[in-house]
């Protein structure tokens, strides 16, 4: 499980008062004031003289965190994604900040006539058969605040490439790129179990896809097509590889070097000066990745066939295993 600890937990300073209860504190605005949530956060009280507790700076981040603690224990999700709807239907994009969520939705927008559900982090209610995605009162940069309810048909995590395809995810590859990507409350360990077995239900309930394409209208039609019109064309499960945590690129001038950092310091010998399709490869493999999908964006960004592609695919990969930077 990768990256848990970090999510969210840098944006409240928690305190267990007993009996269940916590105060939650903005770490970055001291001036706020903190908020008491009651056992199971079903009861948030602010000690504030007077009605000007939103209008003070963080205040509505601590409030949604409390809220999104509620959301654990009504098996609601709270997902880092951008969500918007087409034809009733909503659809999640999802993946690590500065990929590119909200602006394939835009592209949806733009080139389908869809509507934004939420900018950021929708609320996805899991029902007894499918989720639905719901607007939330907080957005991110777009802004947007829309009261709806649509049923959740898929989330896709975006990879930005020079093409468009779909790949179906295991059960286990959603589990990990969603656990990524939701609200877990850490401080709270009754809390935090009831979110991630949220987000198991989630895994099993949605289908999952690795989104590879563009941020482009032509795009956002192509992936509709695939999702809606042409399902048989999405590709398969298939296991991923991937890079170690631990391990960081760095280029100085034409020079690329994979460094450790961390407790790697001292079991890595220094670092290693990788060429441009190694550098490549490497940034690729940071993310969970299929073969057949890496050595297809080796194919659009080397101008090689498929062939060499795989040979050299191969060979890094072995390379890689043998500096033991590789999972697995």
């Amino acid at each position: 499980m990768r990256d848990i600890q970090t999510l969210l937990n840098h944006t409240v300073d928690a305190a267990n008062l007993g009996n269940g209860d916590w105060l939650l504190r903005n770490p970055l605005s001291r001036e706020t004031l903190p908020l008491r949530c009651s056992q199971a956060y079903r009861q948030i009280t602010v000690y504030c003289p007077d009605d000007t507790f939103l209008q003070q700076e963080g205040a509505l981040d601590l409030l949604r965190t409390a809220i999104e603690c509620r959301f654990c224990h009504e098996a609601i999700v709270s997902l880092h994604a951008a969500c918007a709807e087409s034809d009733g239907y909503a659809v999640c994009f999802t993946g690590d900040s500065g990929v590119g969520k909200s602006t394939r939705a835009q592209a949806w927008v733009q080139g389908l006539g869809a509507q934004f559900i939420s900018g950021d982090r929708p609320a996805i209610r899991l029902e007894q058969q499918g989720c639905t995605a719901c607007g939330v009162p907080w957005d991110g940069k777009e802004q947007i605040f829309r009261n709806v309810e649509r049923p959740l048909s898929a989330i896709l995590e975006v990879r930005r490439a020079p093409f468009t395809c779909l790949r179906k995810l295991t059960e286990e590859q959603a589990y990990q790129v969603l656990i990524r990507q939701s609200f877990i409350p850490m401080w709270d360990a009754d809390t935090a179990a009831l979110a991630m077995v949220n987000v198991g239900r989630l895994s099993r309930s949605v289908p999952v896809y690795r989104l590879f394409c563009g941020p482009e209208e032509k795009d956002a039609r192509e992936t509709y097509r695939l999702l809606f019109e042409a399902p048989e064309e999405i590709r398969e499960e298939l296991p991923d590889m991937q890079i170690k945590e631990g391990f960081i690129l760095r280029t100085i001038g034409s020079e690329h070097m994979v460094m450790p950092t961390g407790e790697n310091i001292a079991k890595f010998g220094g670092a290693v000066v990788l060429s441009e399709t190694a550098a490549f490869i490497f940034e690729q493999l940071k993310q969970p990745i299929a073969k057949e999908d890496l050595v297809k964006l080796m194919v659009a960004e080397f101008d090689v066939d498929e062939d060499t592609a795989g040979k050299d695919l191969d060979e890094l990969v072995g390379q890689f295993g043998e500096m033991g930077v590789m999972e697995g």
